[in-house]
């Protein structure tokens, strides 16, 4: 399930670049107001979390430690594989974000929320856009802090790794990793600013572009609605489907 929040910023035209952790924090606030218990809950652990969501600035200028905007009109897309999850972010911005500032000293107004209509997935085979790009941890090496380029050696194995972790954790079945078949179509990797659990800026890498997965569909479904790889609920790995 995928919503679109058209969003206005009223008196500011430079960002962080580390602008997905103001977006967290966004999120997390709206678990914090939902009626929910489950949901509230979501922000007390540091599981793996049913949700992604991407953002979508035109820019005129793109620094190291902030982004220049050519307008002050953005999208904020949230996707989710919970109706409750995304009842309650879009119950929130729809009550609050006249007065909730996402970023400090900068006002903002939703102009309007789209619900993007639900992508049924029945075969086998899906090629995936990225609307935010993909993270793939070394979890073969056990170096989790290690962040692989799309044309590094163990990329696939790895990010095939990472989708495994994703459908147990959500349907408590466990696949074998190599039912999975990747093929990275076309990509590019980039190293972005990112931050840590104290708050330190650090640098990892990202990849953006077109995959196709062969893959059972009810989980080619949930990687469509959750995302695909590791920081999702960050702001990383939410997809589009387009064949």
């Amino acid at each position: 399930m995928k919503i679109k929040f058209a969003i206005k910023l009223l008196n500011c035209n430079k960002i962080p670049s580390t602008y997905r952790k103001n977006f967290v924090s966004l999120i997390k606030e709206a678990f914090v107001k939902s009626e929910n218990n489950n949901i509230r809950e979501l922000n007390k652990t540091n599981n793996q979390k049913p949700f992604t969501f991407s953002v979508k600035f035109k820019l005129i200028n793109v620094g190291k430690d902030q982004l220049e905007l050519k307008e002050n009109v953005f999208d904020f897309y949230f996707s989710t594989s919970e109706y409750l999850i995304l009842i309650s972010v879009y119950n929130f911005i729809l009550k609050n974000l006249d007065s909730y500032n996402i970023f400090p000293n900068c006002k903002n107004i939703l102009i309007r929320p789209t619900l993007i209509p639900q992508i049924k997935i029945d075969k086998s085979t899906a090629v995936f856009k990225t609307l935010s790009p993909i993270v793939v941890r070394d979890m073969i090496n056990k170096n989790g802090d290690r962040t692989l380029k799309f044309n590094d050696i163990g990329f696939e194995n790895n990010l095939k790794l990472s989708i495994k972790s994703s459908i147990k954790t959500f349907t408590k079945n466990d696949i074998d990793h190599n039912s999975i078949d990747i093929k990275i179509l076309k990509m590019k990797a980039d190293n972005i600013n990112n931050y840590g659990n104290n708050k330190n800026l650090y640098g990892l890498y990202a990849n953006s572009g077109l995959i196709e997965v062969n893959l059972q569909p009810d989980y080619l479904q949930l990687l469509y609605d959750i995302g695909i790889g590791a920081k999702r609920s960050q702001g990383f790995g939410m997809v589009e489907k387009i064949l």
